[in-house]
């Protein structure tokens, strides 16, 4: 069989995201939560499917983009990863969107949200950014 490329691993969580669902990889038989998706368990080599989770998470990590690094964003923008509550294996790399005068600490409860991201090259697409 012919190895999955990660465009085909990952399609599920971006379709999610798409419907406003956040999605985790896991394992069909251990039923442990797999990221980033491989193609078999890394723990038992069962198979994959896919959850949703409930949106919820922890702020483990994060810093403020102010300079262009790779031309895909505006800046500034806050690069961040974070634990979902119902996956504590998983740690997702995303984007904060926090209100004005709030600022982030180590395990800040966050919730979910989707938004249409607009790279400076590119198509706008939706992905999964944590708020307070």
């Amino acid at each position: 069989m012919d190895a999955l490329n990660n465009e085909t691993l990952i399609r599920p969580f971006w379709e999610g995201a798409a419907r406003g669902q956040l999605l985790t990889c896991f394992c069909t038989l251990c039923r442990t939560d797999i990221w980033y998706p491989k193609e078999h368990c890394p723990v038992c080599a069962g198979a994959i499917s896919w959850r949703p989770l409930n949106g919820r998470a922890s702020l483990l990590s994060w810093t403020v983009v102010r300079r262009q690094i790779n031309g895909q964003f505006d800046v500034p923008y806050m690069p961040a990863i974070v634990i979902p509550e119902d996956a504590p294996e998983v740690h997702l790399v995303t984007c904060l969107s926090l209100p004005e005068g709030v600022s982030p600490y180590c395990d800040m409860p966050l919730n979910v949200r989707f938004s249409e991201l607009t790279p400076l090259q590119g198509k706008p697409f939706v992905a999964p950014v944590f708020t307070a």
